[in-house]
């Protein structure tokens, strides 16, 4: 610490010299620490970066997204990372901080304060005033090397912190600490190569330097604010923070804490934590807000039959080898009464779970943007039911779930007719209701699957893909069989599992538990959720077509999304 002290010292008494008039405003002083932190799991060391910012929570910041390389959508990032780390040295020149108090608003910030949920005039405040006000902040640099460990690395955290320790050393001694030589009893190289290669990267020119081997699960990302960063040289860089100060260090104060009393602050601050949490672009945030209203499945959970239904015989049925059980089809349309819809779902029903029924996921009320435009019924298409049976028979694309002889499904996309928008109609259509049919003679029948289209004008699409259920839902049907036939019970013998990020706290987030004894069709039944949310940014997405699938034995869905530009008068 005596040579940054040295080092640093005269520069100090430059900058007071040179504004020495405006030492009232702030208190000028010198800090030059080192931190080393431990492995922490990402939201742990979000939490810990947000304590220093004087921000709540545990959703991560912009500052802890750049000197870790993350995504920004946090989500993902924590599911995909084991544990992140840093070593470094921050360089605090001064310190400048607000002094007035108590604080208060300008009465032009009150008064755009929306009385009411009003997504235009709550993304235009979030735009303007945005969400917190900065009331101090730390000036000087930093010089970080940082380390993301993924779930596939199996280096333990204890190992991998000497190795941190190691580079550290030697980044910040300008080569003078030895190099990583750390190796086993048996003389092997023991240091991961993604640290070796930092070393060679050491002569190039850029502001950030990042390492990644998929090999040990590892990236490492050496990064420099504040003076000239891009001089490598630890001790050459640490004379010119002085010159080049940045600020590495802010203090906030949320703006809704200075809004007490204000008609409407309650619903700025819901959407201020929508917008945190979710990180939607601010072009797309008014609608996103928009489709931030409680989402429902039709039909719901207390609208399901749980007794045995007395006309069987009126029930279509699916069997898909010669000793395989059959399978019912629920054949009832479900609608969600125009109401956009965000997903779609395969459900087993009935007492035996042994029907296959179609759900949908929509939202519990029409966004105030698509409410305008629907309500002016002379504009808008009647609105349609589309099938796969409905198309010629060279355009359906029958696929067998397990033999040949036996039950097919219908892999033929479902799209809406683009001849419904003929004679100078625009707009597009979604979809707002499902149908699951079973045609042909037994045995070999087969399933198709029917949407209902709902028009809605003056939109245009801005992007569409298509989505499917999660990976991990797709399991091998040869594993889901023995799991659902034996039970063992023996020790486990690698570490515990890491349970992916949930956002539904919910007793049973997924719906009610299903009886064990129906287990036995899920090898032929995909029943994952296929959906979209706030989550998957920016966070409106709409079905605007799906498709049956086959998979491994199993029938699934694909369904296709897109983002809507809604008309300026709405």
């Amino acid at each position: 610490m005596i040579r940054y002290m040295s080092i640093i010292m005269p520069f100090i008494f430059q900058f007071m010299q040179r504004y020495s008039e405006l030492h009232a405003c702030f208190v000028i002083h010198l800090f030059v620490f080192s931190i080393t932190y431990l492995f922490l799991f990402c939201l742990q060391m979000s939490e810990l970066l947000n304590q220093k910012s004087s921000i709540q929570g545990k959703i991560p910041s912009g500052y802890l997204n750049s000197i870790f390389d993350l995504s920004g959508a946090w989500l993902n990032d924590a599911a995909d990372t084991k544990c992140l780390a840093f070593d470094g040295y921050f360089i605090s020149l001064y310190y400048l901080h607000l002094t007035a108090s108590p604080l208060v608003l300008q009465e032009k910030v009150k008064k755009s304060v929306p009385s009411h949920w009003n997504p235009a005039l709550l993304s235009r405040f979030i735009r303007t005033y945005g969400t917190h006000v900065i009331v101090g902040m730390a000036i000087g640099g930093q010089d970080l090397v940082c380390v993301r460990q993924r779930h596939t690395s199996t280096i333990p955290p204890a190992e991998l912190r000497g190795h941190l320790e190691d580079l550290g050393d030697y980044l910040f001694s300008d080569g003078k600490s030895p190099q990583l030589q750390r190796t086993t009893r048996d003389g092997k190289q023991k240091v991961p190569d993604v640290f070796s290669r930092i070393f060679q990267s050491n002569t190039m020119q850029l502001t950030s330097i990042t390492e990644t081997s998929s090999k040990d699960g590892l990236a490492i990302i050496w990064s420099k604010r504040g003076g000239d960063v891009f001089l490598q040289s630890h001790s050459k860089w640490l004379q010119t923070v002085s010159a080049k100060p940045e600020a590495i260090l802010f203090k906030f104060v949320p703006i809704t804490s200075l809004l007490t009393g204000i008609p409407g602050s309650g619903y700025l601050s819901h959407a201020i934590n929508l917008y945190l949490r979710y990180k939607p672009d601010p072009e797309d945030l008014q609608y996103f807000l928009e489709f931030q209203v409680p989402s429902q499945w039709a039909p719901m959970f207390n609208e399901l039959p749980l007794g045995h239904q007395r006309k069987r015989a009126s029930c279509p049925s699916l069997q898909f080898s010669f000793m395989g059980p059959k399978v019912h089809v629920n054949s009832t349309q479900v609608s969600s009464g125009k109401k956009p819809v965000m997903g779609l779902r395969l459900y087993l029903e009935g007492k035996k779970c042994n029907r296959l029924a179609m759900h949908i996921q929509h939202l519990s009320s029409l966004p105030n943007c698509m409410e305008f435009l629907l309500a002016n019924s002379s504009m808008c298409k009647p609105c349609q039911w589309r099938g796969s049976d409905d198309y010629e028979l060279s355009n359906q694309y029958l696929e067998p779930v397990k033999w040949k002889s036996y039950s097919h499904v219908c892999t033929s996309a479902v799209k809406y007719d683009p001849n419904w928008l003929k004679g100078g109609s625009t707009g597009v259509f979604v979809v707002t209701g499902v149908q699951l049919l079973s045609k042909g003679k037994w045995p070999k029948t087969i399933l198709h699957l029917r949407l209902l289209f709902t028009h809605i004008p003056y939109c245009t699409i801005r992007k569409k893909e298509w989505g499917m259920a999660p990976e991990a839902s797709r399991k091998s049907s040869f594993l889901a069989a023995l799991k659902t036939t034996f039970t063992f019970t023996q020790q486990a013998t690698g570490p515990p599992k890491q349970l992916p990020t949930a956002l539904n706290s919910g007793v049973y987030p997924d719906g009610p538990p299903m009886p064990i004894r129906s287990t036995k069709l899920l090898k032929y039944v995909d029943t994952a959720e296929v959906v979209r949310g706030p989550h998957d940014a920016p966070g409106h997405w709409l079905v605007i077509a799906a498709q049956l699938v086959t998979d491994n034995g199993k029938i699934g869905l694909l369904v296709k999304y897109a983002l809507l530009d809604y008309s300026q008068e709405s």
